[in-house]
């Protein structure tokens, strides 16, 4: 790859001023940066990588990217689920070129190399030309460690990453409130959609942890409309959004929950079937969140983040609270491949789980209400920023810079009373640093 003129890759520590609150624009736009987040961030992080739901059978199963290559996610024959790199270990051909499906054995389209569902190489079309030791260190390349929370599968490059419970850390309450908050817990509704947008992963990243000043401003025409429609102001909205925490985490993960305004019922937008279920299955302080939640954004480092939202797109229909699921999947320093999933209890009618996805498609989806508003945006911040003048200069983060946490928020992590303070966003960045700074020496085989 060609590396950007006066690139900035081993700069270190000139990124982001951590006293200051500044970061180099060139994060953003460095073709040479993007190179080493490969290695540094993506080939040691704990990837997202699709949902249990997704698999429910032997033989089932999806492949994904996983940094800057692609795997298959399947379930073996034994119910285990397992992640190999997708590529046949004799030339390297891409093994499976499907999304998704249910096999009991990957054949790959060049030479007819055959593995089963846990990636054990069974024949090849010249086995008599291999001795049985040659011919048993062909099986299929493994993720370094694969595990699940909440249904979520995650897998990671790096024998040597911590284990998943300790990598997500405290935001696992977060996640039980949105993913087990019924016995059987989420289910995903079809396949992920995907679409492209031009901008750098971490721009959306940060939107959604948590970049809550630009919601009214940004989506000023969505919301005007829907005041036109009995909506709730925008006036009203500011407010909302003062008294919803921005809660940072160690690790660079984020999250925010906004309310609804206090005369509105409890649990709006949820199926009123599956409250004495939520409240069976979640302790008091998550019920409380639950029940007067409007919107919740997070972002799980690097680069997976969530939205639920009570949303209306039809004046005479109530709310309905939907969540959806997003990964920012670099294809290079100024592109992603958006993917989102969306998802409703198991429990639930199929006639809620078919108006709750409707509405999340109008909302969040390629040609949604709001989602077009932030993909123009985004790609604007790649266009503004990437020029030999504009690269010059830094993102300001220093906006409520010294806001002091709450010490009396009734979660976990560091909670920040207001939606101005850019606390969250600038942890996330903060983290991105210290791991683009430092153990680079140490190479994953």
């Amino acid at each position: 790859m060609t590396r950007a003129h006066n690139s900035e890759a081993g700069a270190g520590q000139s990124w982001v001023k951590e006293k200051e609150g500044r970061v180099s624009r060139s994060i953003f736009t460095d073709p040479a940066i993007y190179e080493r987040e490969v290695e540094s961030i993506f080939n040691r992080s704990w990837l997202f990588l699709g949902h249990e739901t997704e698999l429910p059978d032997p033989g089932d199963y999806v492949t994904r990217p996983m940094g800057d290559d692609h795997v298959i996610v399947v379930r073996g024959e034994d119910g285990t689920l397992r992640a190999f790199l997708n590529s046949c270990m004799h030339r390297g051909t891409q093994l499976c070129r499907a999304d998704a499906g249910n096999t009991k054995r990957f054949t790959c389209p060049y030479h007819a190399w055959t593995y089963n569902t846990q990636g054990t190489l069974l024949k090849t079309s010249f086995d008599r030309y291999y001795n049985s030791e040659t011919f048993s260190q062909l099986n299929l390349v493994p993720v370094a460690q694969l595990d699940t929370h909440a249904g979520l599968i995650f897998a990671t490059w790096d024998p040597q990453a911590p284990a998943l419970k300790t990598y997500l850390g405290d935001i696992r309450w977060y996640l039980d409130m949105l993913f087990r908050r019924t016995p059987a817990g989420m289910e995903v509704l079809g396949p992920p959609q995907r679409w492209v947008v031009e901008t750098n992963w971490k721009v959306p990243a940060l939107n959604f942890g948590t970049d809550t000043q630009h919601a009214i401003r940004a989506h000023y025409g969505p919301l005007a409309i829907a005041e036109q429609y009995g909506g709730i102001s925008s006036a009203v909205l500011m407010q909302l959004a003062d008294r919803g925490p921005q809660i940072s985490f160690p690790g660079g993960h984020g999250c925010i929950i906004i309310p609804f305004p206090e005369e509105m019922p409890d649990y709006l937008g949820f199926p009123t079937e599956l409250i004495p279920t939520y409240e069976s299955e979640l302790n008091y302080a998550q019920c409380n969140f639950l029940k007067r939640l409007f919107v919740s954004v997070g972002t799980i480092f690097p680069y997976l983040s969530w939205i639920q939202i009570a949303a209306s797109t039809v004046p005479e229909k109530p709310p309905l609270s939907f969540m959806s699921l997003r990964l920012w999947q670099p294809v290079g320093p100024h592109k992603i491949e958006l993917w989102s999933w969306y998802f409703a209890e198991h429990e639930a009618s199929a006639a809620w789980k078919m108006e709750m996805r409707k509405t999340a498609i109008q909302t969040f989806a390629m040609s949604g209400l709001f989602e077009e508003d932030d993909a123009e945006i985004w790609a604007s911040i790649v266009r503004g920023t990437k020029g030999s003048i504009a690269r010059r200069y830094s993102t300001d983060f220093r906006a409520g810079f010294a806001t002091q946490p709450l010490t009396d928020f009734p979660g976990p992590g560091t909670a920040y009373g207001s939606h101005i303070p850019e606390c969250e966003q600038f942890n996330l960045l903060r983290h991105w640093n210290s791991l683009m700074t430092q153990g680079n020496g140490r190479t994953i085989e």
